[in-house]
């Protein structure tokens, strides 16, 4: 009891002071949010990666990083418009082949296969959906900070009401393998919460119609979901409960971002297909 009091005593600290600091990065400027998520991708992918050694994999980290960082500021420079450097583009080909060349130094004991394929697999899973977060925030053409603080206001949501319902009246487990956890009374109260917060964006934010930010909040509802599991999946193949213990209460920036991961890429497709559609 007293263990669970220190973390939600841990987590609410950790939500004071974070919190601001979040909704200041994206409302200033677009780039202040470019560097919020920069700082995010760089930090999030050395997580990743530190999972994967305890996996007994070796992953080319460092190109890994760097590859990231450059899909994440290459997709920000083409929104920019104005400001597009095909450098960027030269910068991050060539980063692509330095992973396969690294492959053939690395003198640890490894699978080859294996490394470089994961060395992408951090790419792919954490740099490519932030990148693709760029096009909510340029979603009218020009920077607007609506839909980026609509969907993360959103998805905090969908957290607090799973965990604080979850940890008061929470008995039947939602996926007992994965995550022990979490119930199904938290995922109903995180998923109502959700609801009720999409209804409100449609007035504080009216980039979108209401159907659209309750068509989000429901799709918030299964891949914030499924993209918790999926984290949870990793961390407990590797027997930790954290990516790292950067947030107190909270665990590592990976644990904070991993409702995202599947959320930002599901979202975007959704608003071009009703772009198309309509």
């Amino acid at each position: 009891m007293l263990k669970k009091q220190n973390n939600f005593v841990q987590r609410f600290f950790s939500i004071v002071f974070f919190t601001p600091v979040i909704i200041f990065a994206i409302f200033w400027s677009a780039w202040t949010y470019f560097f919020l998520f920069f700082y995010v991708v760089m930090l999030a992918m050395l997580e990743f990666y530190k999972l994967l050694k305890q996996a007994n994999v070796a992953p080319m980290r460092g190109y890994g990083i760097w590859l990231g960082l450059l899909v994440y500021t290459l997709v920000f420079s083409y929104y920019l418009q104005d400001n597009f450097s095909p450098l960027l583009s030269y910068g991050a080909i060539l980063f692509t082949i330095l992973i396969y060349i690294a492959a053939l130094y690395s003198r640890k004991p490894s699978n080859p296969f294996l490394d470089i394929a994961v060395t992408f697999l951090g790419i792919l899973y954490i740099a490519v959906p932030c990148g693709m977060l760029h096009y909510l925030a340029f979603f009218k053409g020009i920077y607007s900070h609506q839909l980026i603080l609509g969907l993360l206001i959103i998805v905090w949501s969908q957290d607090t009401g799973a965990y604080l319902v979850g940890s008061a009246i929470g008995k039947s487990k939602l996926f007992k393998r994965i995550s022990p956890q979490k119930t199904w009374e938290g995922f109903g109260a995180g998923a109502l919460f959700a609801l009720v917060t999409g209804y409100f964006m449609a007035y504080f934010f009216n980039i979108l119609p209401l159907w659209q930010w309750l068509a989000i909040s429901a799709i918030t509802i299964l891949t914030g979901t499924y993209g918790d599991l999926v984290a949870s999946l990793l961390k407990r193949s590797v027997d930790v409960k954290n990516a790292s213990e950067m947030i107190p209460g909270h665990g590592g920036l990976l644990d904070r971002v991993d409702s995202l991961l599947l959320t930002i890429p599901t979202v975007v497709a959704f608003l071009k297909i009703t772009l198309l559609c309509g």
